[in-house]
């Protein structure tokens, strides 16, 4: 090339390489800066393509990967090998490498799609601190470069070799840094999901779970001491070498060699012969590959190792120093996690512990034994998850149901109760302790493992598990004591250690009940001896005064007078009703008045279809003065048939009379002054009323008698002429006062004992009280003695029981 256009060319290449200096400052990422530098080197060379490549060396041959394009090009191949290619020449000698279009074969270039015939290409290697960091591509398609022409974009590939190799520091630690944000979010996502539950079982499984997919390999196990040894109390994933519940001891396998020091562990050579040791007892055919690498991070509570946590198999790759530091770092969550939850483990121990005293301190309290029942079944509650618990003691060789959890009586025909007597039937024939549980699983219910009295308990109550101890002696069987959930897993180990100690306490002290029971008179004389004990333990100044006071209660009960009443319900009825009814049969044809009416004696109310009766009557009439004017006739002419005229005549008169009498009685009217009572009294046109039925009601409430049901007990001391005060529901700011008038002869049953009627009538001008209201009614007896009116129904209550019980 002649000196000028070469000039010329250096001098353009060189305000290119600052064009591109300041355009790759601008990217930040390999893939761009790699695009800018091809762009460069097509617009120095024109009719030509360039491309990128990065060289990744390896163990192996190495390989190129394309990471930018310009040009009249295209790639059938983003990565191809090293040695296999034109650009093999640079790995031996790093110099520009130019080949004639004619001299290559089409296999030669596979890796490019092109469009238009190739005359030339050409290699540029890029270096970066004496390493082959890539090479530069040139396809050109109308001449083949001169080696004058490669030099002179030394500067551009002087550019490009650091900038890709700047670019791709970049993206690593960009790279890192979002890994490292990453595991934080992982470490957060860790530590809130071990810290959502106090359940040490929970936590323990949910560890590997979550280490599993966080570390992204083929197992993980969580390790924890026990004793000296360490158990495999949790694991995820696959792994052939170990079982769960399994021990290593010292000297036993390399974790627990790891965990007697205290240090974290990195294997990543499959050739280790620690992880020979391991896997000498996988099968041939096991579809679980071999252990090649391990991470193992010790578990520190207080600064007192309390596991370890494992593990293997990174996907992909062996597992690195940042896969250790990153186990680590979840092994302080996971030591954090199991030191709270083994706190609450603790503290629920602590707290069966106290229950179980507070459950035994009841028990010794007390030798009554339904008491003593009431506690065994409800004071466990506030540690043990049960829903229901029952007891039942043995008689006669047959359990019989004596108290259940939240019921201080057992009703009498209460299904509950049903269902629990015919399961403690059955329990009647178990000598030991049942575990019995029912698990549904999806849409299959399978309880054929279940008794069958078991599971019609389970389908009819809802509950799912069942746990029962007999109650032994050296006697024999006291009784059996139940448990029940709707949670088949609602006891744990301490739950049902603490059954156990409390079973154990309820049977030594439910057979000290049962043989207080047998002392003769225990039911009375147990409060007595009560009482006296604790009187005894006064003091003796004490003592006189609590002889003052009972001197002072019993002057006052005997010389003190208090006015007593008698209490009963009230209620009102009408001291007069009068019923208006049909005096012959017929419909009713027009009704004057309605319900609730006030009427005056004798103001018409109805009247009834009389159209008949006076078309009777019309003929009737008609009928007599024909007899009239008969007899006259004869009289006149002196026939001796006047006589039977004038009887007749007398017989036709009568029928007008009732003919007449007929119509009158059609008119309903009202005998006596009052308000009508009758329902929908308006609506009665048209009925047909028979002679004799009832048509209304009137009822006077100028005056009212009220009712006072008096208790059969006190029937004795009730006299008429004894003030009485009535105040009803309905007026309940005022009273009524009158004597009594009447003491009914006779009992009456009522909702909770028979009654006396005592009748107190009550004037009712202002027709305030209606019939049926109701109150509370007190008659006067008189004054007496604060003893008699006191404690005249506790003592009638004593005598009537004593007398009832003993009798004599």
């Amino acid at each position: 090339m002649p000196e000028g256009p070469w000039i010329d060319l250096i001098s353009t290449i060189h305000d290119a390489a600052l064009d591109l200096c300041s355009a790759i400052l601008a990217a930040s990422d390999v893939v761009t800066r790699s695009a800018l530098i091809a762009a460069t080197v097509v617009e120095q060379l024109p009719d030509s393509a360039c491309a990128i490549y990065r060289y990744v060396p390896d163990d192996g041959e190495g390989e190129w990967i394309a990471l930018g394009l310009a040009g009249d090009a295209a790639l059938e191949q983003g990565r191809f090998t090293a040695v296999e290619h034109l650009m093999s020449a640079l790995l031996s000698e790093p110099g520009a490498v130019i080949y004639r279009g004619r001299d290559l074969r089409r296999e030669d270039y596979a890796h490019l799609h092109l469009t238009r015939s190739l005359e030339g290409l050409a290699y540029l290697p890029l270096l970066h601190q004496d390493h082959l960091l890539g090479a530069i591509e040139i396809i050109s398609f109308s001449r083949v470069l001169e080696p004058s022409e490669l030099e002179g974009l030394s500067p551009i590939a002087e550019l490009a070799a650091p900038a890709i190799a700047a670019g791709e520091e970049g993206e690593r630690q960009r790279q890192d840094l979002l890994d490292a944000l990453h595991r934080m979010s992982q470490l957060y996502d860790l530590e809130k999901s071990l810290n959502s539950t106090l359940e040490f079982d929970s936590v323990t499984a949910m560890v590997p779970e979550k280490a599993l997919a966080m570390l992204d390999c083929q197992a993980v196990h969580l390790w924890l001491f026990d004793g000296e040894v360490l158990r495999l109390v949790a694991s995820e994933g696959g792994d052939a070498t170990v079982e769960l519940g399994m021990l290593q001891a010292p000297g036993d396998g390399y974790v627990a060699d790891t965990a007697e020091k205290g240090e974290p562990l990195l294997i990543a050579d499959a050739d280790d012969e620690r992880l020979a040791l391991r896997n000498a007892g996988i099968e041939d055919n096991s579809e679980i590959g071999p252990v090649a690498d391990v991470l193992i991070a010790p578990l520190f509570q207080d600064e007192a190792e309390v596991g370890v946590l494992e593990a293997i198999n990174k996907n992909g790759r062996p597992f690195d120093d940042d896969d250790l530091f990153f186990l680590s770092s979840m092994a302080e969550t996971v030591s954090s996690a199991l030191k709270n939850a083994s706190l609450m483990h603790a503290e629920r121990k602590l707290a069966i512990l106290e229950a179980l005293v507070h459950v035994s301190s009841e028990i010794t309290s007390t030798l009554r034994l339904d008491r003593l029942l009431q506690i065994i079944v409800n004071s466990p509650q506030n540690v043990l998850p049960y829903e229901l618990c029952a007891i039942a003691l043995d008689n006669r060789g047959r359990l019989q149901l004596k108290a259940v959890s939240g019921m201080s009586k057992l009703p009498m025909g209460d299904a509950a109760v049903a269902r629990l007597e015919g399961l403690v039937r059955w329990l009647s024939s178990q000598e030991s302790s049942l575990h019995l549980r029912w698990r549904e699983n999806g849409n299959s219910e399978d309880g054929s493992n279940l008794p069958p009295e078991v599971l019609r308990s389970f389908q009819e109550s809802g509950y799912r598990a069942l746990y029962s101890v007999p109650l032994n002696d050296d006697q024999g069987r006291v009784g059996v004591l139940l448990f029940q959930s709707s949670e088949p897993d609602f006891l744990d180990l301490p739950h049902t250690e603490m059954i156990k100690i409390l079973a154990g306490q309820a049977t030594v002290a439910i057979r000290n009940a049962l043989l207080y029971r047998e002392v003769p008179l225990i039911g009375v004389l147990e409060p007595l001896i009560q009482k006296r004990a604790a009187l005894l333990r006064t003091s003796g100044r004490r003592r006189l005064a609590y002889a003052g006071v009972a001197t002072v209660v019993a002057l006052f009960l005997v010389l003190f007078p208090l006015p007593m009443r008698v209490t009963g319900e009230a209620v009102v009825e009408p001291q007069h009703l009068a019923t208006v009814a049909a005096p012959v049969e017929g419909n009713v044809d027009k009704v004057y008045v309605h319900e609730g009416q006030r009427v005056a004696a004798g103001e018409l109310l109805a009247t009834m279809n009389d159209v008949q009766w006076r078309a009777d009557l019309a003929a009737a009439e008609t009928k007599h003065q024909q007899a009239l004017m008969m007899m006259e006739d004869d009289l006149a002419r002196g026939s001796p048939r006047a006589g039977q005229d004038r009887t007749n005549a007398n017989y036709l008169r009568s029928e007008v009379a009732q003919a007449q009498a007929r119509i009158d009685s059609a008119q309903l009217r009202a005998p006596i002054a009052g308000i009508l009572v009758t329902p929908n009294l308006q609506n009665a046109a048209g009925e047909h009323l028979n002679a004799g039925s009832s048509f209304a009601q009137v009822l006077d409430l100028s005056s009212a008698l009220i009712r006072i049901a008096i208790p059969q007990r006190d029937a004795s001391l009730i006299r008429p002429g004894q003030p009485a005060a009535v105040k009803l529901d309905s007026y309940p700011q005022r009273t009524w006062r009158n004597p009594v008038s009447m003491v009914s002869p006779q009992a009456l049953a009522s909702e909770i004992d028979r009654t006396i009627s005592a009748e107190v009538p009550v004037p009712n001008t202002d027709a305030l009280l209606h019939a049926g209201m109701t109150g509370k009614g007190k008659i006067s007896i008189g004054l007496k003695p604060a003893g008699y009116v006191l404690l005249r129904n506790p003592a009638l209550w004593l005598w009537q029981t004593l007398w009832n019980s003993i009798g004599w």
